[in-house]
């Protein structure tokens, strides 16, 4: 009786039916993939990169790159205290409110004068959203971690601290060692100045 049971049930479902419910459960198993996949595409459409609210060209966004890196190195090399936010998909406006407004293009130059030290701005941090330096001198959170390394000051601290609430990345520049430390995820990690581009590529391009 079980049998042809089941030998009934068999023979109604289709080969139609089998596709389907495989189709089904290669969404349900690779639904991350998927998404990320879409994500991508979308966002690399007609060599356009999304960043945020806008969409950039990607001649653009290597000129970002390369002036980040020109900035960064610099400061490293004349040991120039830094703390450079790149937004990621969440809007920091909370953020960008507590410092003065730029809104200029990413340049080396201006970087470098921003950080120049007793300069107004070279407290705080520098936003970068949009693909432009929003505001600089800004508050960010602090980082109540009791783990961190004696020698990680108040900007690695800060560094840490928004990247525990947001999906951002902080750059620090040690103005004691010239040291390059990244803070993403709520985690910090130094990489050495030759890295520093290959770096940038990844957070930009994504």
């Amino acid at each position: 009786m079980d049998n042809n049971y089941l030998q009934t049930i068999l023979t109604m479902i289709t080969f139609k039916d089998i596709i389907n419910i495989l189709i089904i459960a290669f969404i349900v198993i690779f639904q991350n993939e998927i998404r990320f996949f879409f994500r991508r595409v979308g966002a690399h459409v007609g060599h356009h990169w999304v960043w945020g609210k806008k969409r950039l060209q990607q001649a653009e966004l290597n000129r970002i790159v390369e002036q980040l890196n020109e900035a960064i190195l610099n400061m490293s090399k004349s040991y120039t205290g830094a703390l450079i936010v790149i937004a990621g998909q969440q809007d920091l406006s909370e953020y960008t409110d507590t410092g003065k407004e730029v809104d200029a293009k990413v340049s080396a130059p201006l970087i470098e004068n921003i950080f120049f030290k007793n300069t107004p701005l070279h407290d705080g941090a520098l936003l970068i959203m949009d693909g432009r330096i929003q505001s600089a001198a800004c508050i960010l959170p602090v980082s109540g971690n009791k783990d961190l390394p004696l020698d990680y000051g108040l900007r690695h601290r800060a560094a840490l601290g928004l990247t525990e609430k947001t999906d951002a990345t902080a750059i620090v520049v040690s103005e004691e060692t010239g040291r390059i430390t990244i803070a993403q995820r709520s985690a910090l990690r130094t990489i050495e100045p030759e890295q520093l581009k290959a770096v940038l590529s990844l957070l930009i391009f994504g």
